[in-house]
């Protein structure tokens, strides 16, 4: 038997204990004799739900598009029963969706929650423009990352070439932040960082890598910085190292122009 419905149960039989022993009536709000609202009871089991939930949407990683339910228990490690009664909640606020096979996939009020998210950065009219713009004077593609934590970074924009085979990277695919050229960026500048280095061109920070996360692959990263002085993000060309890594010298100028114009145009 799973052991969460087991303690769910429990808990939900118990008595509520009432500050300043004020009894509670039916449809009546507990009040102390002063007047005071009381504490609510412990939300420990609300936390550990939303936990769990959050485990199960984060069991989905790119190029998922259905997950059956043994592979959600197997990457997340809950008990199947669990796992059904938390997308059956997810379910109802659309934030996953079952298949006609049982099979579960993403809902659509994540694409509302990341439109949110990419919206309030305020970046939407300034980066895109600039990758499409780096792009087409270097053949390569170019994406745009912001730190998720410690360890992870997430692509908010991509700009890909016309003739490219293959699309590695997409808008909204999460990444370790790694070893290669982006990663280094994110490493190295600190986002509370207290000062902006110079922002022309030539004094802009460059970072350029090959092989490190993609044998066949080469990066030339640069950092995008806040008026604040914290950075913002990084702006990243990369091709395969054949193509590009012939040409670093001449398109790292244009990484770090790219990179210092969104900087100062972040500024004004």
């Amino acid at each position: 038997m799973d052991p969460d419905l087991v303690t769910d149960d429990a808990r939900a039989m118990q008595p509520v204990a009432l500050a300043d022993d004020v009894p509670a009536l039916d449809g009546e709000r507990r009040v102390s004799p002063r007047g005071r609202l009381l504490s609510p009871p412990s939300t420990a089991a609300g936390v550990a739900a939303v936990g769990r939930a959050l485990t199960v949407l984060g069991a989905f990683r790119p190029g998922d598009t259905a997950l059956p339910l043994r592979v959600l228990a197997a990457r997340t490690g809950l008990y199947k029963s669990t796992i059904l009664r938390l997308l059956a909640s997810l379910e109802r606020h659309c934030c996953v969706k079952r298949n006609a096979d049982g099979s579960w996939s993403p809902g659509p009020l994540l694409l509302h929650w990341g439109s949110l998210y990419t919206r309030s950065l305020g970046l939407e009219a300034l980066v895109p423009p600039v990758l499409e713009s780096l792009t087409e004077a270097t053949g390569q593609g170019t994406t745009f990352w912001v730190k998720v934590d410690d360890e992870r970074r997430i692509c908010l924009y991509r700009a890909a070439p016309p003739r490219t085979l293959r699309v590695a990277v997409q808008a909204g695919d999460m990444m370790p932040l790694g070893g290669a050229a982006t990663g280094r960026v994110f490493s190295i500048w600190d986002p509370l960082a207290d000062e902006v280095p110079g922002t022309a061109p030539e004094a802009h920070p460059v970072i350029a890598t090959q092989g490190s996360r993609d044998l066949d692959a080469a990066a030339i990263a640069a950092p995008v910085f806040l008026p604040s002085g914290g950075l913002c993000g990084v702006l990243t060309l990369s091709g395969s190292h054949e193509r590009l890594w012939p040409e670093v010298e001449r398109v790292k100028p244009l990484v770090a122009e790219a990179a210092a114009g969104l900087t100062r145009a972040l500024a004004d």
